[in-house]
């Protein structure tokens, strides 16, 4: 009943898979500069109690969840990137495709008719018809004209 439907392929698959990926990562640097935003919260709570050396601990964590942010954003370029060239790669497959049917259709084409020399024969034949018309001396009073192959 439903078989008719669309199959998942494994490149929509794979696509599937960057995408959620992608979608963990951004999680991912949602929950740390959450976390950066507490340590900075930290960093100035202990700075107004007078403590700095617990206030110099909660910068340094900020700066390497700065640092995890940083890496994480190189990540996500580069998962966006696969991305993108996964999917531009299935369009080209799909136009290599399309031309592919294309040229069958015109070979095809090409053989019904017969050929060049099939089309050449033709417009001889006429051309000599033509000639016999004039050269019997005009009986039927009608003229053929030649149509040139474009080719």
């Amino acid at each position: 009943m439903g078989n008719n439907g669309s199959r998942v392929t494994a490149q929509d698959k794979a696509i599937l898979d960057l995408k959620i990926q992608r979608d963990k990562l951004h999680q991912y640097q949602r929950r740390i500069t959450v976390l950066t935003n507490r340590e900075t919260d930290a960093a100035r709570a202990m700075l107004a109690r007078g403590d700095k050396k617990r206030a110099l601990l909660a910068l340094r964590r900020k700066k390497y969840q700065e640092s995890l942010l940083a890496k994480t954003d190189a990540q996500l370029e580069q998962l966006e990137k696969l991305t993108s060239n996964v999917e531009f790669a299935l369009i080209q497959k799909d136009v290599v495709f399309g031309l592919q049917q294309g040229t069958k259709v015109l070979q095809e084409i090409h053989k019904e008719m017969g050929g060049l020399a099939h089309v050449e024969k033709l417009m001889g034949d006429t051309a000599d018809a033509i000639a016999y018309q004039n050269a019997s001396g005009g009986l039927p009073m009608f003229r053929i004209a030649i149509i040139e192959p474009l080719c």
